[in-house]
């Protein structure tokens, strides 16, 4: 599908109009209002109608914004996606979309008509036969001086679809192995560095929750370390992924109900990976490294146990009470190997928790750091980006509750309540802070992979908090 900006559309031709009309539809023919009317269509966000078309266009499918005097960004983004949507449905191939009042706004309202487009056309479809009425071109009006803005937007929805498209594949596709040769390839495509460590690597760089956990799977386990550094450098970023590419739970085997989607347990990661391609096709001046510890947490007769105890390169000892609660294991290698990179900010990114979903519930990310600062910058960039995410305590109280019996800790707590701050806890204690100025820790567990649909996204992987992070991470000073 081929999207592109256009300052005319003036005799173009389209198989369906997509035309955003605010509540009231004053800014409409009166012939074109009544006729909506009489539809019961009254322009709220994300309503659709659809009239027959004249001249250019054969159908006109009209969509809400809602209250003119309340349009954001985010509006935006759900009307240009249920628009192109109902276009979709109507048999179009080649559709215009004019957002006339839109356009007025400025170009973080183009940027998200580009997102809502793209992220909302997004269907993973690879394993089904081809099908009838696939969108061919789409061609959205501007202004030019937002033409820059729209193509950002353009950048920021391939590299959510890209990340959806490596969360929604199962695990008999992509393996450690195969998000290695993915990593790769992108590498290649962008120029960066990229280091893929093997066992044999593993085990001289003491990485030992990687080879641990990896240890039950036919599949080995590997870190991947892609690294983006321009020649004039303002800061130096950090991005952890947890990258399992489908979890069991080990011996603490899940039931089937809860195994069923564990191809999204590598969210993290390919998040990540999503983030780094925004890197490569913007080239901000920032150094970006991403770290990705990958591993199958399979139950053989190589498998870890539960009572195992393990001991990291930094010195502490962990107690496994859990073989379900792998991530935290692995993750504690990158965030040691993070912290001797000496960077700025460190920012890791996991389907960690079930407690975190118990929490917040399907749509929101938990956000844990102690720097206001980062956290500020966050949250203020997911209510542009749309994205949800709640600030979470880092409870000095509940320390206590991953304290081990035999080790120095435990990889989850004495009860389960609190899950989702114990987990953090947990990994709090593998981040060198006389190293790391700013640590944060996002527990995506939640929307990561949805059930349903949800606003633009289809139901399976949502490509979060993709946007929100490299806004924050781009973003100047």
């Amino acid at each position: 599908m081929k999207v592109r900006y256009a300052s005319e559309i003036t005799g173009k031709k389209a198989d369906a109009l997509v035309f955003g009309v605010f509540e009231g539809l004053k800014d409409l023919m009166d012939k074109d209002a009544e006729q909506l009317k009489k539809l019961g269509f009254k322009g709220k966000v994300g309503e659709t109608a659809v009239l027959p078309g004249e001249g250019n266009f054969k159908t006109i499918v009209y969509v809400g914004l809602g209250k003119k005097g309340e349009i954001d960004s985010e509006k935006v983004r759900i009307a240009a996606a249920k628009g192109i949507r109902t276009a979709k449905k109507s048999g179009a191939k080649r559709v215009v979309v004019d957002f006339p009042e839109v356009e007025k706004l400025g170009g973080k309202e183009t940027k998200a008509v580009a997102e809502g487009i793209i992220i909302g056309s997004y269907k993973f479809s690879k394993y089904k036969k081809e099908e009838d009425g696939e969108l061919k071109e789409i061609v959205v009006a501007g202004k030019k001086e937002f033409k820059k803005e729209f193509e950002k937007g353009k950048i920021f929805a391939e590299a959510v679809n890209f990340v959806r498209d490596l969360v929604n594949e199962p695990g008999n596709v992509i393996t450690p192995e195969k998000l290695a040769e993915i990593s790769e390839e992108l590498a290649a495509k962008y120029g960066f560095e990229c280091k893929v460590f093997d066992e044999e690597i593993l085990e001289k760089e003491k990485m030992v929750g990687i080879l641990t956990v990896g240890r039950g799977s036919k599949n080995p386990p590997r870190f991947i370390h892609l690294s983006y550094k321009p020649k004039k450098s303002e800061k130096r970023v950090v991005l952890v992924g947890k990258g399992v590419t489908f979890d069991s739970g080990g011996l603490n085997i899940k039931p089937e109900q809860f195994m069923k989607t564990m191809k999204s347990d590598k969210a993290g990661a390919c998040a990540v990976l999503g983030i780094m391609k925004i890197i490569g096709e913007l080239k901000p001046n920032i150094e970006v490294h991403a770290l990705i510890p990958t591993v199958e947490n399979m139950p053989d007769g190589r498998a870890y146990r539960p009572d195992d105890i393990i001991v990291y390169k930094n010195g502490v000892s962990v107690e496994v009470h859990s073989t379900d609660a792998e991530g935290r294991l692995i993750l504690a290698d990158a965030l040691i190997y993070g912290s001797e990179l000496e960077p700025d900010v460190m920012i890791d990114m996991a389907t960690l928790t079930g407690a975190c979903v118990v929490a917040l519930g399907h749509y929101t990310s938990g956000l844990f750091t102690e720097d206001d600062r980062l956290a500020n910058k966050l949250l203020k960039a997911v209510k542009e980006t749309g994205e949800k995410m709640w600030r979470m305590p880092l409870d000095e109280d509940l320390k206590e509750d991953i304290k081990g019996a035999y080790a120095d800790v435990q990889n989850v707590g004495k009860t389960r309540y609190g899950g989702a701050i114990t987990a953090a806890l947990f990994l709090q204690k593998f981040v060198d802070s006389k190293k790391v100025k700013s640590w944060a820790h996002i527990d995506i567990a939640g929307p990561a992979f949805l059930d349903s649909e949800w606003k633009y996204y289809t139901s399976g992987a949502t490509g979060q908090p993709v946007r929100a992070v490299a806004e924050t991470i781009i973003e100047g000073e």
